[in-house]
């Protein structure tokens, strides 16, 4: 029977509604990226961060918007140039972030409509990472500087700007190096050093808080912060690895430092890496994460309590088999929540301070991080992402209930295209090792068609597939071009307990 041809277009249409569009890596640049959450003290308010793609100018511009925190639209709130990391005053009233809206990257201010924007800082060395003191006396942010341009603690910000001019104006970019490490990736090392400078909020002089030859924070593939001010806003805690070669060294050891500058005092002595401190909210402890076995990057990440007036340390996840990644504190300071990474999920959890057993706050298959509470600690928000839902920031109530997106940015263009779930399957491997791997199936898969499979390898090789965005290597591209996608974790990968993690070495 030979249908009509108005009919067979009617069918086709069909189908490609049901199917959704093409994801295409075109496509996949259109997505907006959600970041940086941050809740304001009254709890009524977000600012994060949207991250775009203009693929005609090879750019990725970066701006600040707000969305109330019980739903509603997002109003973009910066435009000038590359806007990130917003953080709120403990009043509310202003919202701090890095702007190179004038040039190079500076700490700013501004209202939380955008408005009345004034730079905090002016230097040659330029400016990031900026957090504010409770009292909203100081701001701490980190800076690559020339070390001999900061003595016993005082920064000399002329002294940066000949040094910096007088390598610009250099005929000879040759470099000579006598130590590791001297590149990471596309990033040379140089003569300046990653240090963390403090100011007072209002002007005033910058201090150099960690003078001397070594980066601070130490490198990092990312995550939370290793650098934190106490809730008195008299003191920095940071990580910093001084072994006498740190190309080869995951020792890095906790210090806390005057906010106003002078001596340091090194409050961990562990072999192994001692990073990512936070502080309770009244002040009794320091939560931080710790790696046991001294030059292995993949060793287990614990959570590790440090209670300041005794220095007196506690494990909470000796018998927890996982690493913990984020760390944050309920507003009581009575419990600590903790991402940990299991079968390529970021499940969060909760433990009381004084230890004992783990309650399980989010899970399922998603991947969570940017935990933070409410100063009444009614309301929770974080972000939440999947193998196939982009990062987007979430809202929970403490009294229970399911959780709220509070960003629908993407939801349009989310709509126009088939996005399928990864699903996980298992395998005994070598040795009657139980390997796990997720799949994903072009859109319309038939079980009775052959389609070509292609095998995802991830790198590490300690690391892990799962249920995570990802904007390098989308597994949804490949499958979207007709590919059967495998995401193997082998042995080696994290995730899946330190045994399995080691069995790669």
């Amino acid at each position: 029977m030979v249908r009509p041809l108005s009919t067979a277009l009617a069918a086709f249409t069909l189908c490609m509604s049901a199917a959704g569009q093409s994801f295409t890596v075109e496509t996949m640049l259109k997505i907006a990226r959600i970041g940086e959450p941050q809740l304001s003290p009254n709890g009524a308010t977000i600012a994060f961060t949207v991250q775009t793609v203009d693929v005609e100018k090879n750019t990725k511009p970066r701006q600040i918007f707000t969305v109330p925190s019980n739903g509603g639209s997002p109003v973009q709130i910066t435009t000038d140039g590359n806007n990130e990391r917003p953080r709120w005053t403990f009043d509310g009233k202003r919202i701090i972030f890095i702007s190179t809206r004038g040039g190079s990257a500076q700490v700013w201010s501004m209202d939380p409509a955008g408005g009345d924007a004034k730079a905090l800082t002016n230097l040659s060395t330029e400016a990031g990472g900026v957090v504010i003191s409770a009292d909203a006396k100081y701001i701490v942010f980190t800076s690559s500087v020339f070390p001999e341009c900061s003595i016993s603690g005082a920064f000399d910000d002329a002294c940066n700007k000949r040094l910096i001019d007088a390598e610009a104006k250099s005929k000879s970019h040759a470099r000579v190096y006598t130590s590791l490490l001297y590149r990471h990736w596309t990033d040379w090392q140089g003569k300046r050093r990653q240090h963390l400078l403090s100011m007072p909020i209002g002007g005033g002089a910058v201090k150099d808080l960690t003078p001397g030859t070594r980066d601070v924070p130490p490198f990092s593939v990312g995550g939370s912060d290793d650098y934190a001010i106490s809730p008195e806003s008299n003191e920095v805690a940071y990580a910093i690895n001084t072994d006498a070669e740190p190309a080869i060294s995951t020792n890095s050891d906790l210090y806390v430092v005057p906010i106003t500058g002078g001596e340091a005092k090194r409050i961990t002595s562990n072999l192994g890496a001692d990073n990512t401190p936070v502080y309770s909210s009244d002040g009794k402890y320091l939560a931080y994460r710790s790696q046991e076995r001294a030059g292995y990057e993949s060793d287990r990440w614990r959570l590790i309590l440090l209670e300041r007036a005794t220095g007196a340390i506690n494990v909470l996840t000796e018998n927890l088999d996982r690493s913990v990644n984020s760390v944050t504190f309920s507003t009581d300071s009575k419990r600590v929540f903790f991402v940990q990474e299991d079968r390529g999920r970021h499940l969060l959890q909760m433990a009381s301070v004084t230890g004992g057993g783990f309650r399980s706050i989010v899970n399922g298959d998603v991947s969570v991080d940017d935990v933070q509470f409410s100063r009444d600690g009614k309301t929770l928000i974080y972000t939440e992402q999947s193998g196939n839902k982009p990062v987007e920031i979430m809202r929970a109530s403490s009294g229970g209930g399911p959780a709220a997106a509070l960003t629908h940015m993407n939801d349009d263009l989310l709509r126009s295209v088939a996005l399928q779930p990864l699903e996980e399957f298992a395998v005994e491997g070598a040795e009657g090792a139980r390997v796990s791997s997720f799949l994903l199936k072009p859109r319309n898969f038939n079980a009775r068609t052959k389609y070509p499979v292609l095998f995802l390898i991830h790198g590490g090789p300690q690391g892990a597939w799962g249920q995570t965005w990802s904007y390098r290597w989308n597994p949804q591209v490949f499958a979207d071009a007709g590919y059967v996608v495998v995401m193997p974790n082998p042995r080696g990968s994290t995730g899946y307990g330190q045994k399995f993690t080691d069995e790669i070495n």
